[in-house]
């Protein structure tokens, strides 16, 4: 391959890499959970940080308690049983866990049907309770 060929195929590697790892806001196909799959509580075992590419950063407390309440193509849609969560300024936007195989990916915010990802997953460690 031509120098200036393999130069101009990396380009277009990054940027497509780029815009994958990009945290805006995404539109999100919300699938609510069947009555009947419903699982039990999970719970937080500990505090998790969670942190955007802008510096805005959240703490999600130790012994939260979320129940899955459907899905996207993300991951596992959770809502918190305890206080709401919200993102943004101002007491921002409400927002629901979206995770997958034990790593929070990002948020669910219901009212806009946006799913806001993480730039980077983080470990989330849920204990099941009924």
């Amino acid at each position: 391959m031509r120098p200036a060929l393999t130069l101009a195929a990396m380009a277009c590697v990054a940027a497509a890499l780029g815009a994958c790892a990009s945290d805006s806001p995404v539109r999100a196909m919300y699938v609510p959970v069947v009555a009947g799959d419903a699982a039990g509580i999970s719970q937080l075992s500990r505090d998790v940080a969670v942190a955007f590419s802008d510096g805005t950063a959240y703490t999600l407390p130790d012994g939260s308690r979320w129940r899955r309440i459907g899905a996207l193509v993300q991951g596992d849609v959770y809502r918190p049983l305890d206080e709401p969560l919200r993102l943004g300024k101002g007491g921002g936007a409400e927002a629901y866990l979206v995770a997958s195989s034990g790593r929070l990916l990002g948020f669910y915010l219901p009212a806009g049907s946006l799913f806001q990802p993480l730039p980077k997953p983080v470990p989330l460690p849920f204990s099941q309770r009924r």
